[in-house]
């Protein structure tokens, strides 16, 4: 009986740790569950998901990749151009500054303050998302 309650024990509180990295490629394989590919080239990144049961987080990226692998995300995600008005966290990293000439993509969901965002010439992009912070 002591095994099962230490096991359930276990496997309850391992659903509550936090995970804070300032790795980018760490950040980027906790946020989307992979490790990058090798044609990614990172500059930085945050990730920090919260110990609570269920499941949140806020991620800050900043990374070069293909056209491929940005055209594949947002058809897999669904998301749209967006010509809003948007503003970045006053918390934000201070190297998260993506300007006017990168093409800024959202989910149209009025609640949702995450942004995608590319510059077509360079290949560089941001990415912010949050969900449930």
């Amino acid at each position: 009986m002591k095994k099962i309650l230490i096991l359930f024990l276990v496997i309850v509180l391992s659903g509550c740790l936090s995970v804070n990295t300032s790795d980018p490629e760490k950040a980027f394989a906790h946020w989307a569950g992979y490790k990058p590919p090798k044609s990614f080239e990172f500059f930085n990144g945050e990730f920090y998901q919260s110990p609570h049961f269920f499941l949140e987080y806020e991620v800050y990226l900043k990374f070069r990749t293909t056209k491929e692998w940005w055209n594949e995300f947002i058809e897999l995600n669904n998301l749209q151009i967006d010509n809003d008005s948007w503003s970045k966290r006053t918390d934000a990293p201070e190297w998260f500054k993506p300007y006017k000439a990168y093409i800024k993509y959202s989910n149209n969901d009025d609640f949702d303050n995450s942004r995608y965002f590319i510059h077509k010439e360079s290949g560089i992009c941001y990415i912010y998302e949050s969900v449930g912070m």
